[in-house]
Protein backbone atom coordinates (compact mmCIF):
# COMPACT_ATOMS: atom_id res chain seq x y z
CA UNK A 1 0.00 0.00 0.00
CA UNK A 2 1.21 3.49 -0.82
CA UNK A 3 0.93 4.90 2.70
CA UNK A 4 1.62 8.52 1.68
CA UNK A 5 -1.04 8.42 -1.05
CA UNK A 6 -3.61 7.05 1.38
CA UNK A 7 -2.68 9.55 4.11
CA UNK A 8 -3.04 12.38 1.60
CA UNK A 9 -6.57 11.18 0.85
CA UNK A 10 -7.38 10.97 4.58
CA UNK A 11 -6.17 14.53 5.29
CA UNK A 12 -8.18 15.86 2.33
CA UNK A 13 -11.35 14.21 3.67
CA UNK A 14 -10.62 15.59 7.15
CA UNK A 15 -10.27 19.08 5.67
CA UNK A 16 -13.46 18.92 3.65
CA UNK A 17 -15.48 16.58 5.92
CA UNK A 18 -16.80 15.17 2.70
CA UNK A 19 -15.47 12.33 0.57
CA UNK A 20 -16.98 13.79 -2.59
CA UNK A 21 -15.48 17.25 -2.00
CA UNK A 22 -12.11 15.75 -1.13
CA UNK A 23 -12.18 13.65 -4.30
CA UNK A 24 -12.77 16.81 -6.36
CA UNK A 25 -9.90 18.55 -4.58
CA UNK A 26 -7.54 15.64 -5.27
CA UNK A 27 -8.79 15.08 -8.81
CA UNK A 28 -9.77 11.44 -8.29
CA UNK A 29 -13.04 9.49 -8.46
CA UNK A 30 -15.06 9.30 -5.26
CA UNK A 31 -15.25 5.45 -5.24
CA UNK A 32 -11.46 5.26 -5.58
CA UNK A 33 -10.94 7.63 -2.65
CA UNK A 34 -13.44 5.64 -0.54
CA UNK A 35 -11.51 2.43 -1.27
CA UNK A 36 -8.25 4.10 -0.24
CA UNK A 37 -9.78 5.20 3.06
CA UNK A 38 -11.05 1.66 3.75
CA UNK A 39 -7.64 0.22 2.89
CA UNK A 40 -5.93 2.67 5.27
CA UNK A 41 -8.32 1.70 8.07
CA UNK A 42 -7.64 -2.01 7.48
CA UNK A 43 -3.89 -1.39 7.47
CA UNK A 44 -4.03 0.53 10.76
CA UNK A 45 -6.70 -1.71 12.34
CA UNK A 46 -8.90 1.23 13.38
CA UNK A 47 -11.84 3.21 12.06
CA UNK A 48 -10.84 6.75 11.14
CA UNK A 49 -14.23 8.09 10.06
CA UNK A 50 -17.62 7.87 11.73
CA UNK A 51 -19.95 7.19 8.81
CA UNK A 52 -23.07 6.65 10.90
CA UNK A 53 -24.06 10.31 10.79
CA UNK A 54 -25.56 12.39 8.02
CA UNK A 55 -22.23 14.18 7.78
CA UNK A 56 -19.07 12.20 8.35
CA UNK A 57 -16.87 12.98 11.34
CA UNK A 58 -13.51 11.86 12.66
CA UNK A 59 -13.40 9.09 15.21
CA UNK A 60 -11.05 9.53 18.22
CA UNK A 61 -8.49 7.43 16.33
CA UNK A 62 -8.91 9.63 13.25
CA UNK A 63 -8.48 12.80 15.31
CA UNK A 64 -5.31 11.38 16.85
CA UNK A 65 -3.90 10.40 13.45
CA UNK A 66 -4.67 13.68 11.65
CA UNK A 67 -1.80 15.89 12.93
CA UNK A 68 0.72 13.10 12.33
CA UNK A 69 -0.68 12.49 8.85
CA UNK A 70 -0.47 16.20 8.01
CA UNK A 71 3.13 16.29 9.19
CA UNK A 72 4.12 13.34 7.01
CA UNK A 73 2.38 14.73 3.94
CA UNK A 74 3.96 18.17 4.45
CA UNK A 75 7.41 16.64 4.90
CA UNK A 76 7.02 14.55 1.76
CA UNK A 77 5.91 17.59 -0.26
CA UNK A 78 8.84 19.61 1.05
CA UNK A 79 11.26 16.82 0.14
CA UNK A 80 9.91 16.62 -3.41
CA UNK A 81 10.14 20.39 -3.89
CA UNK A 82 13.72 20.40 -2.59
CA UNK A 83 14.81 17.61 -4.93
CA UNK A 84 13.16 19.20 -7.94
CA UNK A 85 14.76 22.56 -7.22
CA UNK A 86 18.23 21.07 -7.19
CA UNK A 87 17.91 20.37 -10.90
CA UNK A 88 16.83 23.93 -11.76
CA UNK A 89 18.59 27.24 -11.91
CA UNK A 90 17.11 29.77 -9.47
CA UNK A 91 14.69 32.31 -10.93
CA UNK A 92 16.54 35.60 -10.35
CA UNK A 93 14.48 38.79 -10.09
CA UNK A 94 16.60 41.95 -10.24
CA UNK A 95 15.03 45.11 -8.84
CA UNK A 96 16.25 48.69 -8.28
CA UNK A 97 17.60 49.67 -4.88
CA UNK A 98 15.14 51.43 -2.61
CA UNK A 99 12.20 49.14 -3.39
CA UNK A 100 9.47 48.62 -0.82
CA UNK A 101 10.39 45.28 0.84
CA UNK A 102 6.84 44.27 1.81
CA UNK A 103 5.57 43.61 -1.78
CA UNK A 104 8.87 41.87 -2.57
CA UNK A 105 8.33 39.54 0.39
CA UNK A 106 4.84 38.72 -0.90
CA UNK A 107 6.31 38.10 -4.36
CA UNK A 108 8.81 35.60 -2.93
CA UNK A 109 6.04 33.81 -1.03
CA UNK A 110 3.83 33.67 -4.13
CA UNK A 111 6.56 32.16 -6.31
CA UNK A 112 7.64 29.66 -3.67
CA UNK A 113 4.04 28.47 -3.40
CA UNK A 114 4.23 27.74 -7.13
CA UNK A 115 7.46 25.76 -6.69
CA UNK A 116 9.68 28.48 -8.18
CA UNK A 117 13.12 28.80 -6.55
CA UNK A 118 13.28 32.60 -6.58
CA UNK A 119 16.29 34.78 -5.76
CA UNK A 120 16.27 38.59 -5.43
CA UNK A 121 19.09 40.79 -6.68
CA UNK A 122 19.70 44.45 -7.36
CA UNK A 123 19.60 45.66 -10.93
CA UNK A 124 22.57 47.81 -11.89
CA UNK A 125 23.73 49.66 -14.97
CA UNK A 126 24.24 46.24 -16.56
CA UNK A 127 21.58 43.57 -16.40
CA UNK A 128 22.80 40.67 -14.21
CA UNK A 129 23.52 37.75 -16.50
CA UNK A 130 21.60 35.34 -14.28
CA UNK A 131 18.47 37.52 -14.01
CA UNK A 132 15.34 36.10 -15.61
CA UNK A 133 13.34 39.23 -14.74
CA UNK A 134 14.99 42.63 -14.50
CA UNK A 135 13.19 45.84 -13.59
CA UNK A 136 15.12 48.60 -15.34
CA UNK A 137 14.68 52.34 -15.72
CA UNK A 138 13.17 53.67 -18.93
CA UNK A 139 11.16 56.55 -20.41
CA UNK A 140 7.94 56.84 -18.35
CA UNK A 141 5.91 57.22 -21.55
CA UNK A 142 6.99 53.75 -22.71
CA UNK A 143 7.09 52.08 -19.30
CA UNK A 144 5.52 48.92 -17.94
CA UNK A 145 5.21 50.77 -14.63
CA UNK A 146 5.05 54.51 -13.96
CA UNK A 147 5.81 55.73 -10.43
CA UNK A 148 4.58 59.22 -9.49
CA UNK A 149 7.12 61.45 -7.76
CA UNK A 150 6.38 64.16 -5.26
CA UNK A 151 7.90 66.48 -2.68
CA UNK A 152 9.04 65.11 0.69
CA UNK A 153 9.73 67.38 3.64
CA UNK A 154 10.47 67.05 7.35
CA UNK A 155 7.89 65.16 9.47
CA UNK A 156 4.88 67.15 10.57
CA UNK A 157 4.78 69.40 7.53
CA UNK A 158 1.33 69.76 6.01
CA UNK A 159 1.48 69.34 2.26
CA UNK A 160 -1.01 69.47 -0.58
CA UNK A 161 -0.28 68.58 -4.21
CA UNK A 162 2.46 70.95 -5.32
CA UNK A 163 4.14 71.86 -8.57
CA UNK A 164 7.86 71.78 -9.27
CA UNK A 165 7.70 75.55 -9.64
CA UNK A 166 6.57 75.89 -6.01
CA UNK A 167 9.99 74.56 -4.93
CA UNK A 168 12.07 77.26 -6.62
CA UNK A 169 13.75 79.82 -4.34
CA UNK A 170 11.80 82.96 -3.57
CA UNK A 171 13.49 86.35 -3.60
CA UNK A 172 14.40 87.35 -0.08
CA UNK A 173 13.35 83.98 1.32
CA UNK A 174 15.45 81.29 2.95
CA UNK A 175 17.26 79.26 0.32
CA UNK A 176 16.69 75.54 0.70
CA UNK A 177 18.02 72.80 -1.49
CA UNK A 178 15.87 70.70 -3.77
CA UNK A 179 17.33 67.22 -3.51
CA UNK A 180 16.98 64.42 -6.02
CA UNK A 181 18.19 60.83 -5.96
CA UNK A 182 20.89 59.78 -8.44
CA UNK A 183 18.50 57.30 -10.08
CA UNK A 184 16.25 60.19 -11.13
CA UNK A 185 18.89 62.73 -12.13
CA UNK A 186 20.99 60.18 -14.03
CA UNK A 187 18.21 59.27 -16.47
CA UNK A 188 19.57 59.01 -20.04
CA UNK A 189 17.08 61.58 -21.32
CA UNK A 190 17.58 63.98 -18.37
CA UNK A 191 13.80 64.28 -18.01
CA UNK A 192 13.76 65.49 -14.40
CA UNK A 193 16.47 68.09 -15.03
CA UNK A 194 14.52 69.40 -18.02
CA UNK A 195 11.30 69.62 -16.00
CA UNK A 196 13.14 71.39 -13.18
CA UNK A 197 14.73 73.86 -15.59
CA UNK A 198 11.32 74.72 -17.06
CA UNK A 199 10.03 75.27 -13.52
CA UNK A 200 12.84 77.72 -12.75
CA UNK A 201 14.89 75.34 -10.62
CA UNK A 202 18.45 75.54 -11.89
CA UNK A 203 21.57 73.50 -11.09
CA UNK A 204 22.40 75.80 -8.15
CA UNK A 205 19.21 74.71 -6.40
CA UNK A 206 18.65 71.16 -7.65
CA UNK A 207 21.26 68.94 -6.04
CA UNK A 208 22.04 65.26 -6.58
CA UNK A 209 22.36 63.38 -3.28
CA UNK A 210 22.70 59.68 -2.42
CA UNK A 211 19.63 58.24 -0.71
CA UNK A 212 20.82 58.25 2.94
CA UNK A 213 22.27 61.79 2.72
CA UNK A 214 19.20 63.14 0.92
CA UNK A 215 16.94 61.72 3.62
CA UNK A 216 19.15 63.09 6.41
CA UNK A 217 19.11 66.60 4.91
CA UNK A 218 15.34 66.43 4.53
CA UNK A 219 14.78 65.15 8.08
CA UNK A 220 16.91 68.05 9.32
CA UNK A 221 14.67 70.52 7.47
CA UNK A 222 17.48 71.64 5.16
CA UNK A 223 15.92 70.56 1.90
CA UNK A 224 12.97 69.16 -0.03
CA UNK A 225 13.45 65.71 -1.52
CA UNK A 226 11.92 64.65 -4.84
CA UNK A 227 11.05 60.96 -4.44
CA UNK A 228 8.33 58.32 -4.58
CA UNK A 229 5.78 57.99 -1.80
CA UNK A 230 7.08 54.68 -0.42
CA UNK A 231 10.57 56.17 -0.13
CA UNK A 232 9.23 59.03 1.98
CA UNK A 233 6.99 56.82 4.13
CA UNK A 234 9.92 54.54 4.99
CA UNK A 235 11.61 57.42 6.84
CA UNK A 236 8.49 59.14 8.18
CA UNK A 237 8.73 62.13 5.84
CA UNK A 238 5.70 64.16 4.82
CA UNK A 239 4.97 63.67 1.12
CA UNK A 240 2.71 65.15 -1.51
CA UNK A 241 2.47 64.28 -5.22
CA UNK A 242 3.13 66.92 -7.82
CA UNK A 243 -0.01 68.43 -9.29
CA UNK A 244 1.44 68.01 -12.79
CA UNK A 245 2.84 64.50 -13.27
CA UNK A 246 6.52 63.95 -12.61
CA UNK A 247 7.12 60.25 -13.06
CA UNK A 248 9.77 57.57 -12.86
CA UNK A 249 9.49 54.82 -15.49
CA UNK A 250 10.47 51.16 -15.33
CA UNK A 251 10.04 48.26 -17.70
CA UNK A 252 10.34 44.50 -17.40
CA UNK A 253 13.21 42.82 -19.23
CA UNK A 254 12.57 39.07 -19.44
CA UNK A 255 15.00 36.32 -20.36
CA UNK A 256 13.59 32.87 -21.20
CA UNK A 257 13.01 30.22 -20.15
CA UNK A 258 10.28 31.27 -17.72
CA UNK A 259 8.63 28.75 -15.37
CA UNK A 260 5.16 27.67 -16.48
CA UNK A 261 3.19 29.62 -13.82
CA UNK A 262 4.96 32.82 -14.87
CA UNK A 263 4.54 32.40 -18.61
CA UNK A 264 0.92 33.57 -18.58
CA UNK A 265 -2.15 33.60 -16.39
CA UNK A 266 -3.16 34.85 -12.93
CA UNK A 267 0.11 33.97 -11.15
CA UNK A 268 2.10 36.05 -13.64
CA UNK A 269 -0.38 38.92 -13.30
CA UNK A 270 -0.10 38.86 -9.50
CA UNK A 271 3.70 38.65 -9.65
CA UNK A 272 3.94 41.67 -11.96
CA UNK A 273 1.49 43.61 -9.80
CA UNK A 274 3.70 42.96 -6.75
CA UNK A 275 6.78 44.07 -8.68
CA UNK A 276 4.97 47.26 -9.59
CA UNK A 277 3.93 47.80 -5.97
CA UNK A 278 7.53 47.39 -4.83
CA UNK A 279 8.59 50.40 -6.92
CA UNK A 280 5.52 52.42 -5.97
CA UNK A 281 3.87 52.26 -9.39
CA UNK A 282 0.43 53.76 -9.75
CA UNK A 283 -0.35 52.10 -13.07
CA UNK A 284 0.84 49.29 -15.34
CA UNK A 285 1.09 49.51 -19.06
CA UNK A 286 0.87 46.74 -21.56
CA UNK A 287 3.95 44.65 -21.88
Amino acid sequence: MDLLLHLRGFTAVADEMSVSEAALELGVDQPLLSRRLRALERELGVELLDRSRRQIALTPAGAALLPRARHLVDQADHLLRSIRRQDREPFVVAVPSGCDPAPLARLVALLEEEGVDVRLAFSTDETPESAAWTVEACDPDAATWATPLGAATAPGTTLSPVSLGALRPRRGGKRTQVLALPRDLDEPDGRLRQQADRAGIGPATLRRAPHPLAVAETLAGRGTLICARHEAVTYGLSWSPFAHPVRRGHRLVEQPPVPGPLAAGPVRDRALALLGASIGASEAGAE
